[in-house]
C-alpha cells in the first residue's frame, strides 16, 4: 500500500464551530477538498492541466475518518494515500 502524505494542515478558527464548540462537518469536508486539490498537484493534476487537456474532476467516492472532535485553536492536518 501506498504511503500516506500530508496534503493540508491549519487551525480551527471559531467560526468553523456549532453549538457544541465542536468545528461542524462542512468545515471538515472543505478542508479535505482544499488537501484534495494539493494531492492531486503532488501527482501533476494541476488546474492549467486540467484546463489544457479538457479535462475535469468529480468526487465519486470520499472517506473521512473522524478520530476525535476538533474545538477552536486546534491544528489540524489532512493525510491521503494513492492505491
Amino acid at each position: 500500500m501506498a504511503e500516506m502524505v500530508e496534503t493540508y494542515r491549519g487551525t480551527v478558527y471559531p467560526w468553523h464551530c456549532d453549538h457544541m464548540d465542536h468545528m461542524n462537518v462542512m468545515w471538515y469536508v472543505g478542508k479535505f477538498d482544499e488537501g484534495t486539490w494539493n494531492f492531486f498537484s503532488m501527482l501533476g493534476v494541476t488546474p492549467s492541466y486540467l484546463r489544457d487537456n479538457g479535462r475535469g474532476m468529480a468526487a465519486v467516492d470520499q472517506r473521512i475518518a473522524y478520530r476525535r472532535e476538533l474545538h477552536a485553536g486546534r491544528s489540524r492536518r489532512a493525510r491521503q494515500q494513492r492505491r
